[in-house]
């Protein structure tokens, strides 16, 4: 194929969104594709989300990328933004930056793609988005206001309020990048689904990077490869080509690739067969070493056909398990029987079947032994429930929250298991049932905890900055005038993988 000028065109920018979990970022895509989709409804029987979707704003396509809920960018966020052509970070106004949005962040330069930010919840009473930029700022993202270049618009997806504006900025932000695809290439693209249907077989989801992808072509992956059978775009209806930027369902691998792998274009099935990358025989189940503290979350899985297997052990293996481990006990072919149970019982864990069945008796074997069993008709609802599930095994995290510092300035008295204490508070403001080091000199010298808290003789809620209060402290320590108090709480939080 020649390269030529009539060959370049401009291509549909392709969006990710990102940012914290409950920032917004599903409810902002829903707003988007509720207003501006085409035709929102699914079609053609096929019952995995495409996780892509268009819309079409004063003229102009752009294809969003849905990932916030799905297993596979979860997993895999760095490739959802490799695969894009813009990034949305989603920052709640009123929360401000958190870990996830310095994760984002940091997967969105490394792509090196344009980001654009959407301060969200506007309309909630709190919101600070002058404070949430500077947050920004100490990540080296800087806003037009603060002197910098990346955009930012203020949006409430709840109300519908600065939608219009959002889209606007994107496609401002589409035209400053000169987006341009050379359909005379050979077609690239990256799968952001997989799965395999009942009726179907397998159906891939990819975003085409460049080239022009029509029925009949050969694709490969390093783990699947296929001769295109059809070809349905994400309102599920058939279309003979696809353009670059745009997203669709190919129905004709073999087996389902793994997400986020790039698939091209060959000649003929024998070669994208021959450029398969060689997939390891499957593990046995993971064994505890010696000195391994982690816990286990155990499952026996049963698929409708080997296949689906396969595409269940792609998907699992990219859970992380640093902090717990996902044991596998074995997967497997066919219903779930009695057999199952019992193993899943001796071994304290769960059954998830994929599109398989469990006649009565089964169920109330399982029932009577206590043994979870779940089903699914979707991949990653599987993977979604199983990270569940190993979150419920690990233990909270602690979180020490610092509050303030206390000096100490008078010692009135010892009773049987507390010590009769004064204090001025030197900054930040704290109650009682708070938690204290002590400290000498510069020097951890003990811990405890303040009991309670008069001020004037009278019992109070709180001490704040500047305040003298007394106090009853009970800890390990004898305590002395000039020691210094600092006083924290710690919070059990939900762990994550």
């Amino acid at each position: 194929m020649t390269n030529n000028l009539e060959n370049i065109r401009v291509k549909q920018p392709v969006v990710v969104v990102m940012g914290h979990v409950d920032h917004g970022k599903s409810s902002l895509l829903e707003a988007i594709r509720e207003d501006f989709v085409i035709c929102a409804k699914e079609s053609g029987g096929i019952t995995q989300h495409i996780g892509a979707y268009e819309i079409e704003f004063q003229g102009k396509p752009i294809s969003f990328i849905d990932t916030p809920g799905h297993e596979a960018f979860s997993a895999m966020r760095q490739r959802g933004a490799k695969v894009a052509d813009i990034a949305i970070l989603v920052v709640d106004a009123v929360e401000g930056v958190k870990d996830q949005t310095k994760e984002a962040i940091k997967f969105i330069k490394t792509a090196n793609i344009p980001m654009l930010i959407a301060f969200n919840k506007i309309d909630k009473p709190g919101t600070d988005v002058e404070k949430v930029k500077q947050q920004l700022s100490q990540e080296d993202v800087l806003t037009e206001s603060w002197g910098g270049k990346v955009l930012s618009v203020k949006v409430s997806a709840k109300m519908k309020q600065g939608i219009n504006e959002l889209l606007e900025a994107i496609l401002l932000l589409a035209e400053m990048e000169e987006l341009k695809a050379d359909t005379s290439s050979k077609p690239e693209g990256i799968i952001i689904e997989s799965c395999l249907d009942a009726k179907k077989g397998t159906i891939a989801t990819l975003v085409l990077e460049k080239g022009i992808l029509r029925t009949g072509d050969v694709l490969g992956t390093p783990t699947a490869f296929g001769k295109i059978k059809r070809l349905l775009n994400f309102q599920g209806k058939e279309v003979l080509e696809v353009l670059p930027g745009q997203s669709c369902r190919v129905l004709g691998f073999e087996m389902p690739p793994v997400v986020g792998e790039q698939a091209v274009f060959y000649n003929h099935l024998n070669q994208a067969r021959n450029n398969l990358t060689i997939i390891k025989d499957k593990k046995e189940p993971e064994v505890q070493e010696e000195g391994d503290e982690r816990k286990f979350f155990n499952v026996i899985v049963k698929a409708d056909v080997r296949g689906s297997l396969e595409a269940i052990e792609h998907i699992f293996s990219a859970i992380p398990t640093d902090k717990v481990g996902l044991r596998v006990l074995r997967y497997d072919v066919g219903d779930v029987i009695a057999a199952d149970v019992k193993e899943a019982e001796t071994a304290n864990g769960a059954i998830f079947g994929f599109r398989v069945k469990v006649d009565e008796n089964t169920k109330s074997l399982a029932q009577q032994k206590r043994v979870k069993v779940r089903i699914f008709e979707v991949i990653y609802e599987m993977a979604q429930e199983a990270r569940q599930e190993m979150l419920l095994v690990l233990a909270p995290e602690i979180k020490r929250i610092d509050l303030s510092q206390l000096k100490i300035i008078a010692y009135f008295k010892k009773t049987k298991d507390a010590q009769i204490i004064g204090g001025k508070v030197i900054e930040g403001e704290f109650t009682k049932n708070t938690m204290v080091e002590v400290f000498r000199n510069d020097e951890l010298i003990g811990k405890g905890r303040i009991r309670s808290l008069e001020r004037e003789k009278q019992e109070v809620g709180k001490a704040t900055k500047g305040q003298e209060v007394g106090m009853m402290f009970v800890g390990d320590v004898k305590v002395e005038i000039d020691d210094i108090f600092k006083i924290y709480r710690e919070e059990k939080q939900k762990g994550t993988l």
